[in-house]
């Protein structure tokens, strides 16, 4: 998905003056520094789910729903989690310390989707180890989960070009290119928006929508 995303960009890009290869270049270097990571953190959090689910710790037993219901609303759940957990790393000066590095990219681009400081993720690993416990989301409903995610992620950071009236159609169903794009601007009003990750509505219902940029996007801080 990485690699069809950045070939996509580059055939059809949306602004040619973001094409740089150094750039691109060293935030994949990030990006294969955090893929280690979040392969080891990721087999314990697994190992931790499994744990949980035997000794029948969680909030919710998903495992006894019927299995698409039950992916379903784990989907939902983990979606809603991922909205606040964003959010939080804008509001608390702590955690916007190091998420601030995802956002510092001014040639916002497919490889600003891995570019994150791991002290961040390791602040998420435990968020998550929390939260997924405590609800009892399954290993299937989390892979089920990052099916979505990730093919969303590379697409919203992505330089792939698109039109307003696809944009507004596509967000009906998923966050857009340009929803995300506005969430990247150097204006701080539009930085602390539109922050869902795979579901538009999150961002309608507690208020932290906008629709258009004020201006002429610039990425960055």
């Amino acid at each position: 998905m990485f690699l069809l995303t950045y070939v996509a960009e580059h055939l059809f890009p949306q602004r040619k003056e973001l094409l740089k290869t150094n750039h691109d270049l060293k935030n994949i270097m990030v990006g294969v520094v955090n893929l280690v990571f979040s392969f080891v953190t990721g087999y314990y959090l697994q190992k931790l789910m499994q744990y949980a689910l035997v000794k029948h710790i969680g909030l919710i037993h998903f495992a006894k729903i019927p299995n698409l219901l039950s992916v379903v609303l784990q989907i939902l759940c983990i979606d809603l989690f991922v909205y606040w957990w964003h959010r939080t790393n804008h509001k608390l000066p702590l955690f916007w310390r190091f998420h601030k590095f995802h956002h510092e990219d001014e040639s916002m681009n497919t490889t600003t989707a891995v570019r994150f400081h791991t002290v961040e993720l390791f602040f998420a690993v435990i968020a998550k180890a929390v939260f997924l416990t405590f609800m009892g989301i399954t290993v299937s409903g989390l892979i089920a989960y990052g099916i979505l995610f990730f093919p969303v992620v590379l697409l919203v950071h992505s330089n792939i070009r698109i039109n307003q009236k696809a944009d507004f159609l596509l967000r009906k169903i998923i966050i857009s290119p340009l929803m995300h794009r506005i969430h990247h601007s150097k204006v701080v009003v539009e930085t602390n928006s539109n922050y869902g990750s795979v579901f538009p509505f999150w961002d309608r219902i507690f208020k932290s929508y906008r629709k258009k940029p004020i201006g002429m996007i610039k990425f960055g801080l």
